[in-house]
């Protein structure tokens, strides 16, 4: 019984953690959009072909943005590690954290 009471406690306080965590990421994301005074923040890196294609998206649709290359800013590069470090392009949109070349989820979040 009592390994059941403590296996149910262990198991609610790593929920709580998630949700915190989950909670943790968007603040972040709304952080950064308001430190660099944009909707949408874009973290990439010169070589990157995905990167490549959410750039031309952006400014195909005219969507103003902030691009910090991973691999050139230490300071870009320090604000991508809060998200793991893994996955670019990265691109925050109005708090909405989103990894990888996605223009539809890029719009719906936009809106």
């Amino acid at each position: 019984m009592i390994k059941w009471i403590v296996g149910v406690a262990l198991a609610g306080a790593l929920m709580n953690y998630a949700y915190y965590q989950l909670g943790a990421g968007a603040r972040v994301a709304t952080e950064l959009n308001a430190k660099h005074n944009s909707d949408v923040v874009l973290y990439s890196a010169a070589w990157c072909t995905a990167c490549a294609a959410t750039r031309r998206f952006l400014n195909a649709n005219q969507i103003e943005f902030v691009e910090l290359d991973m691999e050139q800013d230490p300071q870009g590069s320090a604000e991508f590690a809060q998200f793991g470090g893994h996955g670019i392009p990265l691109v925050i949109a109005k708090g909405t954290v989103i990894r990888g070349h996605r223009p539809q989820a890029l719009m719906q979040a936009l809106q």
